[in-house]
């Protein structure tokens, strides 16, 4: 009888730990941060530039920042802002992007903006290019971002306004 007792505690003890963990372990691997409507720019020819756009929402109840990005096709990829100063466009690097709790920052043409330098072959449309992004929190988000024609990033930039400008 003793014996029972004890392999049921030891049972329960066993179950209750391993919940625990489980419970543990499904928490950190659920994501706060969504992704959107991402593309990269395609090339101009002769260019070993080019650029990525999205937009990026923290659903988790703290803010957390953008520190980072990786590509398979870029050595370098750095966050860069257009900013208007004395009447002239302006390009800087950031550190960092801020993206507050349940709020959304827009990458965007002339705005907020990723650059991928040294690109070495050519980015056409309907091609995939993979970008992981890395934040605060420790949270990786790889993606297979298309590369957008200038017509597509037209279409798409009209589509996503339109999207978020509409009520219902």
């Amino acid at each position: 009888m003793k014996n029972n007792y004890l392999f049921s505690l030891l049972l329960l003890c066993n179950f209750v730990c391993f919940y625990s963990m489980a419970n543990a372990i499904s928490e950190k691997t659920i994501s706060t941060i969504m992704v959107e409507n991402a593309y990269v720019r395609a090339k101009i020819p002769g260019t070993s530039i080019s650029s990525s756009y999205m937009e990026i929402e923290n659903k988790g109840d703290s803010s957390v920042s953008l520190l980072s990005v990786s590509s398979n096709i870029s050595p370098r990829v750095e966050i860069h802002q257009h900013t208007m100063l004395d009447g002239m466009m302006r390009m800087r690097k950031l550190d960092f992007i801020e993206v507050k709790a349940k709020e959304r920052v827009k990458l965007q043409p002339s705005g907020l903006h990723l650059m991928l330098f040294d690109v070495k072959n050519d980015l056409n449309a309907q091609q995939h290019v993979e970008l992981t992004l890395k934040f605060s929190n420790n949270e990786l988000v790889t993606l297979q971002v298309p590369v957008y024609s200038p017509t597509q990033e037209k279409a798409a930039n009209k589509t996503s306004d339109e999207m978020h400008t509409h009520h219902h």
